[in-house]
């Protein structure tokens, strides 16, 4: 906006306030009025007004809007306000309020105020209220602060058209013209007085020499209350154009008088075009006068609001804020005086202010990233993020709004929750929603229609609602739907841009005298109008596009931008960017946009040549110009204030409108300089056609550019410091550091409750500096904290705060480039600000070393290492805070040249130490090193340390490694030759600071699992102490971390250790894997199936892949592996036990190996009594390994060595009291004397033992798997207390102690008939067969035996079945159960048993397999009569069950082999006859008999010779005279007297063929021998 002929700019809106930062406490306001009248809905409109109260005041807004008409919002505006008040009336309101002190204070609730409120149906409300708007939890306004009138106390009334109050009075004008007074809150309602009517006095008006009224008043259109020489005034404004003035106090009338209304053409206008609004100023008691202002009814688009003063009237219109003053004769200072709105701004930004501004922004990003066309829609959208985003263009509720055109639909919880990112992620999902994803000009088209509804609902839903004034300093407030602003002045600068020459002296002062005299000022002049055609060539966008390209990461050099955008004032926009937008734009768009640019540059090429040449011709020289531009470059440098350090002053709200202000001013000046740059590089790009000299040209390059380049940097950090928003973190890693800050012990409430708002958009990093230059500097805290300042005053403050920002709180000028960025860096540092850190030290640097190169000063060492050392910790920081992968990475990488680089600057430990305290952890203390100052090797030392410790710290242990190695570098010189000591290394030897420095490299690359470095680590370790304190370290980590699974590998081998059977071999074989850690799966090979072992192999992999092996540490490792092993959990992965049996197995000594790997199965006896079911079994098959693997390893060693030492305690009782880490200096254990604990006699194992031990066990987990629970520990393994043991010590025969002790580490004694009973109830016959065979001999045996069989036999009978009881009766019927083929749990160990021993389906194919099939005679030739008694079992629960064929087959035998007749072997035919017999079976038997008589009869003819022998027949003949007795006896007593007499028949028959051929065979006998 630039100045004309009828006003001239003089500053621009400041946002101030956002109402979105505001906590509403809304309340409802209680209402009894029944009273309904015809409400005008029409008279609600968009209102604002405040007051100031109480001294020094406090300043009260309040408005509503036309949308929500029966709300009213009011807010203080004191120090920072964070919560406001939203008062919701049952109807609607007038634009109308009012408030001020209550004259009654209560005590208990502090300062009360008083509302004035009237509704459109004419309902007035007086309302106490609570000074800091605490209510509590309540959402209603108590009913006794309440007081409610209707003001329609006449029927006939006139309508309410106008109201205004004051205290203690409610003034409403009607449409009759008459004016109605209530004493609310003075008066009871029912009182005589409380309402009033003003009425006209003719003695009055005669005094004032007025005519008295006319007695047709019209209606009251405004009222007006003002306070003139301590009387309160009411000024009233009829709809006839007639104005009086009443006195409150005497209820008379003062002044009257018809005013007429001027035209513009100087006719007066009938008197039926009245004025409608009234507005009246500060009496001036000097002359007498009182300022007023009318508006007439004819302007249709009136002032939103109008303040008067006494000689001055502000006017807030849409299109801006005009200031005139009221008495003034010269006509140039009767110019009236523009304020911009915001809504210039937020179009400029936008890029909605001009036509082709977008356009243009595309054309500039083709052009100055022509290196990749995918670089240009993330730019695009940067620059419109980063626009939309600034403070005082984002408005919450304007771009809520915005997203619901685009039918995007938030609840207030979910948009209140959105981050700037989040944010960002909605918008480009409605990109691609919007299908704007696909090219630069699809995304810039949608930017467009964006902005352009945004800017649109801005203008519509962020309006301007009132003008306030504060006329103690003559500041004004802008009032807005959801913004508050302040006015701010222009810069010297600015008025030099917006200004013309004439009137700089008078607004600019005494700083226009450095440029010049009057023909100088001309020259610039000139020169500036060169400037600004350059700056119209390149559009607006050419700023964004420089601010856009620094911002980026990496940012590109404003050299390389420079010379980009150069191009395009030389030669226009190139043909290869419009050919890449003609598919775009259209061929026909691309072409006319291409042909315009052609027709600017050629008039811009013939102007701009035109005007170089005038101002040559001017300045007689091109050295005049230059000397002109140098001295305004100098003005454009910030001011430097030297502030006062005092008591500081309370943070207030004014501190975002001086922020705010600082960044519109340093964007003024960015954009200034950044056009006077590229008019300066234009220039020596055509000194030729110029006729420049050399001279001039290198003065330009040399001198002018880099001292506008670091202006701009300047004025770039200043408003990049101004418009980012703050970050909000919470630390990945909460140290108590962290927390005990959190805290904030003796903080100010202020900034507590300004730390609750980071993250917030309007809170930019400034704020941050504010809160610290307000406590460096008290009196300059008190002059802009302690009211609302006016323009200049805001101005005043913005310079201030730039100049601290640049220069310091001294303000000394310094050779170096923004001397003042460490302490910047350090106060956002401290508030969590990393990124902008990051970025503000990177920008620095990166212009320093330029700076450096130019010429080396020893001040940039100082300062190069300060802006390492804190670059570097602010990208460590930064790792914390949700950065993962490559991004991470980079940040690291991008730290450590910095330390590095910090530490190698000269005299920079002399910088680094010079931090101030504040500095918190970034400050690096050496005040323990004795020389002073350190030698550059005892710098790096400690520094490198304390890096280290930085990154340790953050758990970044690779960096932090390579920082202990660059400190062990240091150290022999440092610290001089081994064994010496330095007294600056608190007489720490040099063995001991290369201990602690290994030790940490150990550490560090431990964590890395790197365990090459590691072990490397922990062998150069010179301090044997630290050296066996990181290998005990070394090897538990390997240990928890299943990483000594390299320690041993197993083989099997063929033929070398015959001694292990076959069947531990299969079963090794069936287990996925042997020793899940230590040992790699057994598979068995092919071609050794009659033989195998388990053969140790060394695989070179003891340690870090086989690279590096144990190396005079062997029992060291042996020993710390034992201690851990004691005192660790069984279920550890892996198994410390396991290991020291890998580890002494690969060295051969397998007693040990089997020793350990046994008190591993010890432990594990103990833990399987308490696991439940399904960790039992897995612990009880762990145990068999390790058991199995204690067997193998005795087998490998002599019969006569084969034995090892029992552990004397398997599960101690003091388990607890040990700790979990090993103690470094430990005491002898002591012998216990006296009473103490008797000394146990030692036990042995042999294999013997170890076996019975593994058949029991296999027992316990076959019955695990089966869901039954039982132990052979539980009845031999008792565990005594200390009282038990000590008083039986005393009593006990040490040889029973001994037996116990063997008992209770083997178990050899024979188990319980309960083992047995439970093993073949869940029919796990072969482990039952096992476990007897193990334990059991001679008639001990064949006893067990014979209950197994009897068992299995009863389980075939039906006739039993039902019979078993389950729950209670389970012991009492074990045997009789059946086993249930659901309770059969079917494992790997199991797998291969569970096959063979079912062969057939049912309990008879049960006990075929296990009496006649398997192995023949196996279990017969302990025991010949198992099939008698099996049969016998059989018959006698059911004597009429069929025995099975393959049973009585059985019985029958084999002919052939056996002699004639019933003879044989225990189980014979004879055997079954006598059963048959026995049992009352007499078919069976019976037939029997006949089968083998007859047999007898027929036999061959070859074989009667066999036949004649003696004693070669043989039938049981006392059990045939029986059953012949038991025939008879049963046909005498009628029972089945048919079937026994015909079996009778059957016996009779045969016995006597038998007999006849007996005698037969006699007679042959005698006759052969005789």
């Amino acid at each position: 906006m630039a100045t004309s002929n009828r006003w001239r700019m003089a500053g621009m809106e400041v946002p101030l306030l956002s109402t979105d930062s505001i906590e509403w406490r809304q309340l409802s306001v209680p209402s009894t009025s029944t009273y309904t009248a015809n409400s005008d809905d029409s008279i609600a409109k968009d209102f604002a007004s405040s007051c100031a109260v109480g001294n020094p005041p406090s300043y009260f807004l309040w408005k509503t809007s036309r949308t929500k008409a029966h709300v009213l919002e009011i807010l203080q505006l004191q120090d920072t306000p964070t919560i406001g008040l939203r008062l919701v009336f049952s109807d609607s309101l007038f634009p109308f309020a009012f408030i001020c002190k209550s004259r009654e204070t209560n005590v208990a609730s502090g300062d009360c105020l008083v509302l004035y409120a009237l509704t459109i149906s004419g309902v007035a409300y007086v309302i106490r209220l609570k000074s800091n708007f605490d209510y509590g939890t309540s959402s209603v306004v108590p009913a006794s602060e309440v007081l409610e009138y209707n003001t329609h106390v006449q029927p006939h009334s006139g309508a309410i058209t106008t109201v205004a109050a004051s205290e203690g009075c409610l003034l409403i004008g009607r449409s009759d013209g008459s004016i109605s007074c209530f004493q609310l809150g003075i008066l009871d309602p029912s009182t005589p007085g409380f309402v009033s009517e003003l009425r006209d006095d003719a003695g009055f008006g005669r005094l004032w020499g007025i005519l008295s009224r006319s007695p047709n008043l019209g209606a009251v259109v405004d009222l007006v209350v003002s306070e003139v020489n301590q009387r309160k005034l009411l000024f009233v404004l009829h709809s006839d154009s007639s104005f009086r003035v009443w006195d409150l106090l005497s209820r008379s009338k003062i002044f009257s008088h018809a005013t007429p209304v001027p035209a513009s053409t100087g006719k007066t206008i009938s008197l039926n075009c009245a004025f409608v609004r009234l507005w009246v100023g500060e009496a001036n008691i000097v002359t007498w006068v009182i300022p007023l202002a009318m508006l007439h009814g004819h302007n249709l688009v009136g002032p939103i609001d109008v303040k008067l003063t006494s000689d001055k009237v502000w006017i807030l219109k849409e299109d801006g804020l005009i200031m005139q003053e009221l008495h003034s004769n010269d006509s140039t200072e009767g110019l009236a005086h523009c304020y911009a709105l915001q809504e210039n701004l937020v179009a400029d930004l936008l890029f909605q202010s001009s036509k082709h501004s977008s356009d243009d922004l595309l054309w500039l990003a083709y052009s100055a990233f022509s290196s990749a066309e995918e670089e240009i829609a993330p730019f695009l959208s940067s620059v419109f993020f980063q626009a939309l985003l600034s403070p005082g263009v984002h408005c919450n509720a304007v771009i809520r709004q915005t997203l619901v055109d685009y039918q995007k639909h938030f609840t207030d919880s979910e948009f209140g929750s959105f981050t700037v990112e989040g944010l960002k992620c909605e918008i480009l999902s409605l990109i691609e929603h919007q299908g704007g994803s696909g090219s630069p000009v699809s995304i810039l088209q949608f930017w467009k229609a964006f902005c352009t509804r945004y800017v649109n609902n801005w203008f519509k839903y962020n309006a301007a609602y009132g003008l306030v004034m504060d006329p103690s300093t003559g500041a004004f407030v802008i009032v807005r739907n959801y913004t508050i602003s302040l006015c701010r002045g222009l810069e010297d600068v600015e008025h030099i841009i917006y200004d013309s020459f004439e009137n700089q002296k008078k607004y600019i002062g005494c700083e226009l005298d450095d440029l010049g005299d009057e023909f100088e000022r001309k020259i610039l002049f000139e020169f500036l109008q060169c400037v600004q055609n350059v700056s119209q060539q390149l559009g607006k966008a050419s700023s964004t596009i420089f601010c856009e390209s620094l911002l980026r990461t990496p940012h590109i050099s404003f050299e390389e931008v420079v010379t980009r955008l150069l191009k395009i004032l030389e030669t226009g926009y190139s043909s290869s960017t419009a050919a890449i937008l003609i598919p775009e734009l259209g061929g026909d768009a691309a072409l006319e946009k291409e042909l315009s640019n052609h027709r600017n540059l050629r008039k811009f090429s013939t102007n701009m040549f035109l005007s170089f040449h005038e101002l040559c011709h001017k300045a007689n020289s091109w050295k005049k110009v230059l000397d002109v531009v140098e001295s305004y470059l100098k003005f454009l440098v910030p001011h430097k204030i030297v502030l006062k350090s005092d008591a500081a002053g309370p943070f207030r709200i004014n501190g975002s409108a001086i922020v705010q202000s600082m960044s519109q001013i340093a964007k003024v000046m960015f954009d200034s300089g950044l056009d006077i740059c590229m008019l300066l590089s234009y220039m020596s790009s055509i000194s030729g056609q110029l006729k420049m000299s050399y001279g001039d040209v290198s003065r330009i390059k040399v001198e002018l550019i880099p001292m506008i380049q670091e202006i701009t940097t300047e004025w770039h950090i200043i408003h990049y410091l101004g418009t980012t928003p703050c970050e909000s973190h919470s630390p990945a890693i909460e140290d108590f550091s962290h927390k005990l800050s959190s805290l904030q012990i003796d903080c100010s409430g202020d900034k507590r409750l300004w730390n609750a708002k980071l993250g917030n958009f309007e809170f930019s990093l400034a704020h941050i500096l504010l809160l610290s230059m307000q406590g460096s500097s008290g009196e300059f805290g008190k002059l802009f904290f302690s009211q609302l300042p006016n323009p200049i005053t805001l101005v005043t403050l913005s310079r201030g705060l730039i100049s601290w920002i640049i220069w310091g709180r001294s303000g000394e000028e310094s050779s170096v480039f923004f001397s003042n960025s460490t302490e910047l860096a350090l106060i956002l540092l401290r508030n969590n600000q990393y990124s902008a850190t990051e970025y503000l030290l990177t920008l620095v640097d990166t212009y320093s070393r330029k700076e450096k190169s130019f010429g080396s000063l020893q001040a940039m060492n100082a300062k190069l290492a300060l802006l390492s050392h804190l670059l570097g910790c602010c990208l460590v920081v930064q790792t914390q805070y949700g950065l993962h992968g490559p991004v991470k990475d980079r940040k690291i990488a991008e730290a450590l040249p910095c330390f590095f680089r910090a530490a190698s600057i000269e005299r920079s430990s002399e910088a680094i130490q010079s931090l101030p305290p504040e500095a918190g952890w970034f400050k690096v203390d050496f005040s323990y090193v004795s020389s002073s100052p350190p030698s550059t090797a005892a710098w790096k030392l400690h520094y490198y340390q304390w890096v280290m410790q930085l990154f340790e710290q953050y758990n970044l242990s690779e960096a932090a490694c390579q920082f202990a190695l660059a400190a062990l570098e240091q150290v022999d010189e440092s610290l001089g030759n081994e064994g010496s000591t330095s007294n600056g290394n608190l007489g720490e030897s040099v063995t001991t600071v290369k201990g602690r420095l290994w030790a940490n490299v150990f550490k560090l690359t431990l964590d890395l699992n790197n365990y090459h470095d590691a072990y490397c680590a922990i062998i150069s370790n010179p301090d044997e102490e630290s050296k066996i304190i990181c290998l005990r370290r070394f090897v538990i980590v390997l240990y928890e971390r299943g990483a000594i699974k390299v320690f041993c590998l197993f083989l099997i081998c063929h033929s070398i250790f015959p001694t292990l059977s076959i069947s531990f071999c299969s079963f090794l074989g069936r287990l996925p894997s042997f020793h899940v850690v230590v040992l790699v799966m057994v598979k068995p090979i092919a071609s050794c199936m009659n033989c195998v072992a388990l053969v140790p192999f060394f695989s070179s992999k003891i340690l870090c892949n086989g690279q590096l092996p144990l190396i005079g540490l062997v029992e060291k490792v042996e020993r710390e592996l034992a201690w851990k092993a004691a005192r660790s959990d069984i279920s550890a992965k892996p198994n410390p036990f396991k290991l020291l049996y890998a580890f002494e197995v690969h060295r051969h000594n397998w007693r040990r190996a089997a020793s350990y790997i046994y008190r591993y199965s010890v432990r594990l006896r103990a833990e399987a009594a308490v696991k439940d079911h399904q960790l039992r079994s897995f612990t009880l098959q762990e145990r068999l390994n390790g058991l199995a693997a204690a067997i193998n390893a005795l087998q490998l060693v002599h019969p006569s060595y084969a034995w090892i030492d029992a552990p004397v305690d398997d599960i101690s009782y003091d388990k607890e009291i040990y700790p979990n880490k090993k103690a470094r200096i430990t005491m002898p254990e002591q012998s216990l004397t006296g009473d103490s604990l008797p000394q146990k006699l030692p036990s042995y194992l042999d294999i013997e033992k170890l076996e019975k031990e593994f058949v029991l066990a296999s027992a316990e987990y076959l019955l695990s798997l089966a869901n039954i629970k039982w132990s052979f520990t539980a009845k031999w393994s008792h565990i005594l207390s200390m009282d038990y043991v000590k008083s039986r010590s005393a009593q006990t025969s040490s040889h029973f102690r001994v037996l116990y002790l063997d008992n209770f580490h083997s178990g050899t004694d024979k188990p319980s008939a309960d083992l047995i009973d439970l093993l073949v109830e869940s029919s796990s016959y072969d482990m039952a067969f096992t476990v007897i065979l193990k334990f059991w001999k001679g008639s001990g045996l064949k006893r067990e035996l014979e209950r197994v069989f009897i068992t299995m036999a009863l389980k075939c009978c039906p006739s039993r079945l039902g019979a078993s009881l389950p729950g209670k009766d389970r012991k009492q019927y074990g045997l009789l159960l059946t086993s249930s083929e659901d309770e059969l749990v079917h494992d790997s160990l199991d797998a291969a048993a569970a096959s063979q021993q079912f062969v057939g389906s049912s309990h008879w194919g049960t006990l075929e397999h296990y009496l006649v099939r398997k192995n023949e005679d196996k279990y017969r030739a302990s025991h010949p009569r198992l099939p008698l008694i099996v049969a016998g079992t059989l018959l006698s629960a059911d004597s009429q069950i069929d025995l099975p064929l393959w049973l009585v087959r059985h019985f029958k035998g084999d002919r052939s082999e056996s002699g004639f007749g019933m003879t044989g072997n225990e189980s014979n035919p004879a055997s079954l006859f006598r059963l048959y017999v026995d049992h009352g079976r007499h078919t069976d038997a019976t037939n029997l008999l006949i089968e083998y008589m007859e047999n007898l009869a027929s036999i061959r003819p070859a074989d009667i010779i066999h036949r004649k022998k003696p004693f070669a027949v043989w039938f049981p003949y006392t059990y045939v005279e029986r059953l012949w007795g038991m025939l008879e006896e049963s046909i005498q007593m009628g029972h089945r007297s048919n079937q026994c007499e015909k079996l009778k028949k059957l016996l009779h028959g045969a016995l006597s063929s038998h007999l006849n051929l007996l005698k037969v065979e006699s007679d042959d006998v005698k006759s052969c021998s005789s």
